[in-house]
Order: C-alpha cells, then sequence, then structure tokens
C-alpha cells in the first residue's frame, strides 16, 4: 500500500459528503467482470427457474439494477463519513439482531428476517458490510496499538458479538462469515501474527465444547462430511450433479438433476452444480476464472489506497466475497459441509445481492482516495 497520503491529511481535505464526480474515476475494470458475472447469474437462473411459475430470474435483473444504483451511489459518498457513522450503525444492527431473535419470521426451522409490511429485512445479511465499516473505525482509532493483545482482543469482541446473535438464529452459514472479515482486517492493520495464532488454538480447544450446543442439523451435515459414504442427499445429489456435466456439461437448459428437482436449493445455494452440469468443467472454470479475477481486481484497488481506511474498506469487501465464493463451491463439490452460503451474483436473493453490490460500490470508492486533494 502506498502511504503517500497520511490520515490526518485526509481528515483535513474538503470534500462533500456526496459529491457525483467521483464517478469520473470508476473503474471500468471492476465495472465489466461485474457486469459480466451478472449475465452469466441471469443465464443460470432463468434456467434454474424456467419451470416455475416465480420469475426469479426477472426479481434478480432488479436486484441488479437497484444494486448498482447503490454501488454507484456509495461509490459518491465520502467513505471518511460512512467509517464516522460505523458505530452508530453497528449499534443499530446490533438491536436489529436481537429484534430478529423476538419478533422475527420463521422459515424452514431458522429466525432470520423481520417483516416490513410486503419487504422481508435479514439484519445477518446488513451486519457484514456494517462489520466491515466497524472494524474500519476501530482499527483507525487504535492504530499501532492493535499490536497489542488486549486491542486485538477487543476487536474480536466487536465480532463476536453479531456472531452470537446470528448463532442464536439459528445461522450457522452467516456467522461463519463474519469471523475470516475480522481476521483479515487486523491482520492487515498490523496485528502481530502469534497473537492472532493464540486466539486460534484457544478457538479450536474450545470447538468439542460447542459442538453439542449446535442444532441437530448442523450436527448432521457435519456427520456427513466426516463420513461421505452416509452423505447427506444434498451433497450426494450435487456431487451427482457437478460429475454429470462432464467437460462441456448438456447444454444450456438440459440440466436433468435440477429439471427433475433431485437437486435442492439449485437456484439459491447450489446454482454452481446447476452450472457446473449444463456448461461442464470448461464453464465452470471460466466462471472460477471471472471470479479469481473480479477478487484480484480487488485486492489491487485495497493495495493503491493511499490510506488505511480505505485499504480496510476494500480488503474487508475482498474478504467477505472471496470467502463466500471459495466455501459455496467447496460445499457444491463436497469439499466442505453443508452451510447456507450463497454464491455471488449467482444464487437467488435480494438481501445478498443488495450486500454484493454494496461491496461493489466500497471497492469502487478505493480509486477514488487517491483524488481527495485534486478536485
Amino acid at each position: 500500500m502506498s502511504h503517500t497520503v497520511k490520515d490526518f491529511d485526509l481528515l483535513d481535505a474538503k470534500i462533500s459528503i456526496v459529491n457525483y464526480r467521483n464517478l469520473r474515476y470508476i473503474d471500468w475494470t471492476l465495472m465489466a467482470i461485474t457486469v459480466a458475472l451478472a449475465l452469466v447469474g441471469f443465464g443460470v437462473l432463468y434456467s434454474a427457474t424456467r419451470s416455475t411459475t416465480t420469475p426469479y430470474y426477472l426479481r434478480q435483473v432488479l436486484f441488479f439494477f437497484g444494486g448498482a444504483g447503490l454501488a454507484l451511489f456509495i461509490m459518491c459518498i465520502d467513505s471518511r463519513f460512512i467509517v464516522w457513522a460505523a458505530p452508530a450503525l453497528y449499534g443499530v444492527i446490533v438491536v436489529l439482531l436481537l429484534a430478529v431473535l423476538h419478533w422475527g419470521v420463521e422459515v424452514r426451522g431458522g429466525t432470520r428476517w423481520l417483516s416490513l409490511g410486503p419487504f422481508r429485512l435479514q439484519p445477518s445479511e446488513q451486519s457484514k458490510l456494517v462489520l466491515v465499516f466497524m472494524l474500519t473505525w476501530y482499527l483507525t482509532t487504535i492504530k499501532k496499538r492493535i499490536r497489542k493483545f488486549p486491542y486485538l482482543l477487543l476487536g474480536f469482541v466487536l465480532v463476536g458479538v453479531p456472531v452470537a446473535l446470528i448463532l442464536r438464529q439459528p445461522n450457522l452459514g452467516t456467522a461463519s462469515a463474519l469471523l475470516p472479515i475480522g481476521v483479515v482486517m487486523m491482520y492487515v492493520a498490523g496485528c502481530r501474527w502469534w497473537h492472532l495464532l493464540v486466539l486460534f488454538l484457544v478457538g479450536l480447544a474450545a470447538v468439542p465444547f460447542a459442538y453439542p450446543h449446535l442444532e441437530d442439523h448442523q450436527k448432521q451435515r457435519i456427520a456427513s462430511f466426516l463420513n461421505p459414504e452416509a452423505g447427506a442427499w444434498q451433497t450426494e445429489q450435487s456431487k451427482i450433479t457437478v460429475g454429470s456435466g462432464g467437460l462441456t456439461g448438456k447444454g444450456f437448459g438440459q440440466g436433468t438433476q435440477t429439471m427433475l428437482n433431485y437437486l435442492p436449493e439449485h437456484h439459491t445455494d447450489f446454482i454452481f452444480s446447476l452450472l457446473a452440469e449444463e456448461h461442464g468443467f470448461a464453464g465452470a472454470l471460466v466462471v472460477i476464472a471471472l471470479f479469481a479475477v473480479f477478487l484480484l481486481r480487488g485486492l489491487a484497488l485495497a493495495r493503491d489506497c493511499p490510506d488505511m481506511t480505505g485499504t480496510l474498506l476494500a480488503t474487508g469487501c475482498v474478504t467477505l466475497l472471496s470467502f463466500h465464493i471459495f466455501v459455496n463451491i467447496a460445499i457444491t463439490t463436497a469439499i466442505m459441509p453443508v452451510t447456507g452460503i450463497p454464491l455471488p451474483f449467482l444464487s437467488y436473493g435480494g438481501n445478498f445481492y443488495l450486500t454484493t453490490m454494496m461491496c461493489v460500490g466500497v471497492l469502487l470508492h478505493a480509486p477514488v482516495r487517491k483524488h481527495f486533494f485534486t478536485d
């Protein structure tokens, strides 16, 4: 990261809270990859749900355009304002997570949504990006003190509060997505690696004590992962679906495993299996390559930020999306046990799609910080 501009200088820069001239600095490489992944998602989702009465792919198109507008708006917001407001946003999200436990809507054994008239809000999804903002505020406030263990521990307390509340829903998949964000951001901020190792070992030692408190279906998924021969239905069907695609796939709209509904959740958590069945290893490899380029571009933007605030924001978003990409694909190929982890740009779902596009907005804002003193 280039430190040509110091944080205290950025605080003196005169910039409006919302500056639409920031759009002049849009990163067209990141935008092109985002659009390409979105188009792939529209096509795969159309194939996955063409036999249903609900036009999921049309809704996904609306989510994309709404998310794109939100991403461009975030690009125009002074990120110092977002970081300044992070503690308040964090407090709001904690209150919403508590509200879910008391007044949430239960769906399939999980209480994860708040009903707001015709809309459903999933605070656990919003908590991911809010945590990125909160950790950025905390780490840029304490600066080099992150090298002291108590400050590192306090950072993980900030992570642990939403994790504990989300686990109560229960939602192991979303809760597990918050931990890598904390680890990577605190490492980038300059904490001692052996402090992280100590916390990791303590967490590992606590696993046997935490296991009895998991839900029965969560224990079953872990057991099926450790004993593949007695694998769960979802895992077995996903392996069959991926393998049946071969090298080049069965063709668009010709996926028999999904057409006959053998593969569950093929428009959400297991949409990558559908992609592999219809487009084969070659098509899956192309999509993985697009994801890789997207993440590498995000890391490059984080590296080139002139200050730690921009680097942390971009790094947190890249970590969030890379976790979802890696874990989702690992689940569909039976490398990891099944958890509810959607795939960015491809899986259906409004809350997560908006979170994904907001991450894109934060990444698009990264180059803007270079021009704080030129406008």
